[in-house]
């Protein structure tokens, strides 16, 4: 794949895997009304499936000889929609949502890196 159609590829196909597995309001919510007991919206299957595509992606990055792009193309795009999410929704409580943004933004730039250093090393 030419290197400019990667470029715009990759960060679309990021961006819109993480709009697929995740729902857009990461709040908590109660079970049921009433309740006290609050459950997240996140699924395993979602985290899964997104963690999967991120990586996959990162990988293709680094076989095809640029594992430094992995971070900006793939970890990116997922990093900013979280943050959109979190701006969007604000907490009611107190707003823990600035920590949980740069854990996880660290995580997927992490992630990318290490899954697009692993695929350089796969690199004919």
């Amino acid at each position: 794949m030419p290197h400019a159609v990667a470029a715009f590829l990759v960060p679309l196909l990021s961006g819109t895997a993480y709009l697929l597995f995740l729902p857009w309001d990461l709040r908590n919510r109660p079970a049921s009304p009433g309740v006290i007991d609050e459950t997240t919206p996140v699924t395993a299957t979602g985290v899964v499936g997104l963690t999967v595509v991120l990586l996959l992606l990162a990988a293709y990055l680094g076989r095809t000889g640029h594992p430094a792009l992995a971070v900006p193309l793939v970890a990116a795009p997922p990093a900013a929609l979280l943050l959109a999410s979190f701006v969007t929704h604000p907490e009611q409580d107190a707003a823990a949502w600035p920590v949980a943004w740069v854990f996880f933004s660290a995580l997927l730039a992490g992630g990318a890196l290490v899954a697009a250093k692993m695929g350089a090393r796969w690199r004919r």
